[in-house]
């Protein structure tokens, strides 16, 4: 790729005269600048000193460690005017976005795409040479395109899916994009989608980006995403930083120009061209340097991936039933076991969920304990720990896949032949047709009564879950047998008696479900009677790494065929690829 510096900052700071009257618009708490001249303020942000922040081509932006989700931010918001006329702003907002298409466009052309030609958009040098701009010592830039095509999807209904509904952008796109925010752009942007009649949709976007272990930081984005129609049958989804329409927006990653581009493919079908076009921090040493470091864990074939992955999700088909099952029973088993991914991702989450779960060990801590403040019946705990294992990530999965629901049954281990280890009989399985996500159902009897444990196990090259949960009977037959609906299927973000436990599994490096070595985050839930005695952090902790360890050995010794001892757990435990 050529890359050019830009000559000059790549945001110029704007100042507004307090007597101006042409436009007023809502932004950041206001500072008055002592040397800027009468009725001149600055913009800043509230509550963040200088020294908190990096400079970043005449702007502020926070490093992964500062930031946090803007879901948590309590900003104050006062009123402050720009000396710029609608005409202006106008042309400023069309210049930008028809710069970040056509950078769009050359990307997928410099990666040898069906886009064989640049669009012509007139001299807009000056802002393309800015989004090529170098990243500052300590920033990195990541890019990459796939394509594919997406069945049983046309072309419009695509385009619609990723521009009119954040949530459903969300949905198609989780685990990888943990939380998404969506609001109607406002000022100049509002004005150029009445302008260009070509421009479907255009909306101000917030994501969170996490990889399903503690080690690595949350991406926080902020971005401009509009939707454009290029010819019948073709779009473009474009993105950009509101970097470069807003220096205060809170993220610490930038969206440079990225997109999609999608034409029809067939009656039915439609081709896509995945860009991913971003500038994040430099990846700091530990077990996911390497997977982070060749662009697999956010490059454009996970995206890809992770869409198709959900959409054959969507169409799951019941089979090996063993119980009588409502026609509406699928929508159900899909919601609870999103709700339980989304209780596995926030507890991984560099900045957890606060009104539900407490973090309650130090940020050195490879052994994170959180407090799950939603569970009222027992005094609840969450354990979580990524290791690294010498074996293939499908080896790892399918041992995995038995010892989950072990793990999760052995509360009950007084069934009728006191055999914790007995595989409990399997009710059904909800899964997609090639397998790559399997719901089922499983019970044990025990002296209490029969219990219930759902598993869903989902598996792509690179990223894979495999999560329980016990449900009581009466559960089963109100929403499995009876299709009554549930808290699940209206909440996205419901973590209320979720609780479950299992494991995440990446493989470190390339080859997929076959690379050499897999990276392993296990999750489990520690429960405490509230009569009993006080279970403090050293207690919990030490429950935890009693499960982790015996993990950790077993895995060692029935998938990669050796004996570990106590010092090279340890070592593991600790998240240093040095010592594996």
């Amino acid at each position: 790729m050529n890359v050019k510096p830009f000559p000059g900052p790549s945001c110029i700071r704007l100042y507004a005269y307090e007597d101006d009257e042409d436009f007023v618009d809502e932004g950041f708490a206001e500072k008055k600048g002592k040397d800027k001249g009468k009725g001149i303020t600055e913009c800043k942000y509230k509550g963040t000193s200088s020294a908190e922040l990096k400079a970043f081509g005449g702007q502020q932006m926070l490093s992964a460690e500062q930031t946090i989700p803007r879901r948590d931010l309590s900003v104050a918001l006062k009123t402050y005017k720009r000396q710029l006329s609608n005409y202006q702003r106008l042309q400023l907002a069309n210049n930008y976005c028809k710069a970040a298409y056509l950078e769009v466009m050359s990307l997928a052309k410099e990666a040898g795409t069906w886009v064989r030609a640049k669009p012509c958009l007139g001299n807009l040098d000056d802002l393309v040479n800015e989004f090529r701009t170098p990243p500052l010592p300590g920033r990195k830039m990541e890019v990459s395109v796939a394509t594919a095509v997406i069945p049983d999807v046309l072309a419009s209904e695509m385009a619609e899916m990723m521009t009119l509904s954040s949530n459903l952008w969300s949905k198609l796109l989780f685990p990888l994009v943990k939380h998404v925010e969506g609001s109607n752009v406002v000022g100049s942007l509002q004005y150029l989608s009445y302008a260009d009649v070509s421009i479907k949709a255009a909306v101000q976007m917030y994501a969170e980006l996490q990889l399903p272990t503690t080690l690595v930081p949350t991406r926080y984005f902020e971005f401009l995403r509009y939707g454009k129609e290029i010819m019948d049958g073709i779009y473009i989804i474009v993105d950009v930083s509101s970097r470069y329409s807003d220096p205060f927006a809170k993220r610490n990653s930038e969206r440079r120009p990225s997109g999609v581009i999608i034409r029809e493919h067939g009656p039915e079908d439609c081709e896509i061209i995945w860009i991913e076009n971003v500038e994040v921090d430099e990846t700091r040493e530990n077990l996911y340097s390497t997977i982070i470091g060749s662009n697999l864990a956010y490059g454009a074939h996970r995206w890809v991936t992770t869409l198709l992955w959900n959409l054959k999700r969507d169409k799951s088909s019941f089979s090996d039933l063993k119980i009588d099952v409502h026609p509406g029973a699928g929508s159900f088993l899909l919601a609870l076991t999103q709700a339980m991914k989304r209780f596995f991702m926030e507890c991984v989450s560099q900045h957890p969920d606060e009104a539900a779960l407490t973090v309650i060990t130090s940020g050195e801590d490879p052994i994170r304990i959180l407090h799950n403040k939603k569970l009222t019946e027992y005094i609840s705990f969450v354990g979580v720990n990524s290791f690294r294992v010498q074996a293939k990530p499908l080896s790892v999965f399918q041992f995995l896949m038995k010892k989950d629901l072990q793990l999760e049954f052995r509360v009950f281990g007084g069934s009728e032949t006191n055999e914790v280890h007995e595989e409990p009989e399997l009710l059904f399985t909800f899964g997609a047709d090639d397998k790559s996500n399997i719901i089922s159902l499983h019970k044990r009897v025990t002296k209490e009564g029969i219990v219930y444990g759902l598993q869903e196990a989902s598996m792509d090259e690179y990223c894979s879950f495999i999560l329980s949960k016990t449900l009581t009977e009466d559960t089963v037959n109100a929403h499995i047998v009876c299709g009554n609906k549930s808290i699940y299927e209206d909440s996205k973000s419901r973590m209320a008696n979720i609780t479950p436990s299992g494991f995440a599994i990446m493989p470190d490096g390339p080859g997929g479900l076959h690379c050499d070595a897999s990276l392993v985050t296990f999750l489990v839930q520690l429960y405490y009677d509230p009569l009993g005695n006080p279970a403090d952090v050293e207690f919990v902790r030490k429950d935890f790494l009693s499960d982790l360890n015996n993990i950790i050995r077993e895995l060692n010794e029935k998938v990669v065929g050796e004996k570990m001892t106590g010092i090279e757990i340890i070592h593991l435990t600790q998240g240093k690829a040095s010592c594996i």
